[in-house]
C-alpha cells in the first residue's frame, strides 16, 4: 500500500511538472504574440500620424496617435519577462543581457513620445515633422540592438 501510495504521488508530480512545463511554454508563447501585437499598434499609430504629416492638415489628428504610443511604450517594456525568447519572436538576446540597456532605449521612445504629442498639440506642421522624425529614430535606435533583421 504504501509503495503504491509512492508510486502515485511520483507520477502525479511528473505529471504535474509537464503540465506547469507546458504551461509556462504557453504563457511565453503569449507574451511573445502581446509584444507582436503591441508593435503593430505602434506601427499602425506611426502610419497614421505620418498620414496626418503628409496630408498637411491639423495636427490635433496626431494627438491621440502620440498619447496612443506612450500607452504602448509603457505596456513594452514589461512584455519581456525571463525566457520569453524562445518561439517566433525578434527579440535578440541582448533584450535579456543588456536589460538596462533595453530600458534605457525604452525610455528614450517614451521620451519621443511626448515631444512627438506635444509636437502634435501645437498645431505646428513643422514642429510635429521633426517629432516623428525623432520618435522614428528613437525606434530604430532600440530595432539596431535589440531586434533581429527582417529576412
Amino acid at each position: 500500500m504504501r509503495k503504491t501510495l509512492v508510486v502515485v504521488i511520483a507520477g502525479a508530480l511528473v505529471a504535474g511538472a509537464m503540465v506547469g512545463g507546458a504551461t509556462i511554454a504557453l504563457a511565453q508563447a503569449d507574451v511573445v504574440k502581446e509584444r507582436q501585437e503591441n508593435r503593430k499598434q505602434t506601427a499602425a499609430a506611426m502610419r497614421a500620424i505620418k498620414g496626418v504629416i503628409d496630408a498637411k492638415g491639423p495636427t490635433a489628428g496626431a494627438v491621440e496617435q502620440a498619447a496612443k504610443l506612450k500607452t504602448l511604450e509603457a505596456a513594452f517594456v514589461k512584455l519581456f519577462p525571463a525566457g520569453s525568447d524562445k518561439g517566433e519572436t525578434k527579440a535578440l538576446p541582448a533584450v535579456w543581457s543588456d536589460w538596462a540597456g533595453f530600458q534605457a532605449a525604452s525610455k528614450n521612445a517614451d521620451a519621443a513620445f511626448d515631444k512627438l504629442a506635444t509636437a502634435a498639440g501645437s498645431g505646428d506642421q513643422a514642429a510635429l515633422a521633426a517629432a516623428f522624425a525623432d520618435a522614428g529614430k528613437a525606434c530604430g535606435a532600440c530595432h539596431e540592438k535589440f531586434r533581429a533583421k527582417a529576412n
